[in-house]
């Protein structure tokens, strides 16, 4: 297991996302993240029960209204990037769409339709587990995206 982990820290990719910067900025990225997240989910399960639309949509509505305050928080804070604002507001749309399509409708309504296999159809899993589920993909492939490509 040691010489598996020191191999793959060998590897120039992983070598410049473990630098001290990187390390500075992933946390700075989790925070945020973890930020967004819980606005997220609150604006999720508020608008879920006061609007009486399917959960996709509400997922979408609230995904929207998230998108700012992210950008924004990731770009100046998480990032520190101070240029490009128009290049990276472009990258970062193309991303949030790949992300609301592939992500929060595909993946999402896989993810609910296996949890209404395995449990009941009004269920906890099903009604709240895929929001949590679909976030830990998405923050998985966002920051290196934000990282290499977007605010770089």
């Amino acid at each position: 297991m040691q010489k598996l982990l020191k191999w793959l820290c060998s590897l120039p990719i992983l070598k410049k996302l473990f630098t001290p910067e990187s390390l500075a900025q992933f946390f700075r990225y989790i925070f945020v993240g973890v930020f967004c997240f819980s606005i997220e989910y609150t604006l999720f399960i508020v608008l879920r029960n006061a609007l009486s639309i399917s959960e996709i949509l509400v997922n979408v509505i609230v995904y929207t209204i998230i998108f700012w305050l992210n950008f924004l928080l990731n770009k100046f804070f998480s990032f520190r990037s101070t240029t490009n604002f128009k290049r990276q507001l472009f990258l970062y749309g193309i991303l949030f769409f790949f992300n609301l399509i592939v992500g929060n409708i595909f993946i999402f309504s896989g993810i609910r339709y296996i949890l209404v296999l395995l449990t009941e159809e009004g269920s906890w899993a099903v009604l709240y587990l895929p929001k949590i589920l679909i976030m830990f993909f998405i923050i998985s492939w966002n920051f290196i995206l934000y990282k290499k490509v977007i605010y770089k």
